[in-house]
């Protein structure tokens, strides 16, 4: 069964959110989400991505978002 977060296709814009800095509260803010739902979106993707650290995951995060080289 898919947990309420997966339904509504939130991981998208909270990592994204987190590779800009902002935190648990402004990312619930900005996409109207209770706190503990970003917290649980956080974790599951720290868990997925086996990072360990928030510090960690935002370093991925912003690796991801940079363009290769030679891409158009």
């Amino acid at each position: 069964m898919r947990v309420s977060w997966e339904r509504m296709d939130v991981l998208g814009p909270v990592y994204r959110m987190v590779a800009q800095g902002l935190n648990n509260a402004e990312i619930a803010k900005k996409l109207g989400l209770p706190e503990p739902t970003v917290q649980d979106c956080v974790s599951w993707l720290c868990h997925f991505l086996e990072t360990s650290t928030r510090a960690a995951l935002v370093l991925r995060a912003n690796d991801a978002a940079q363009p290769t080289l030679g891409a158009a």
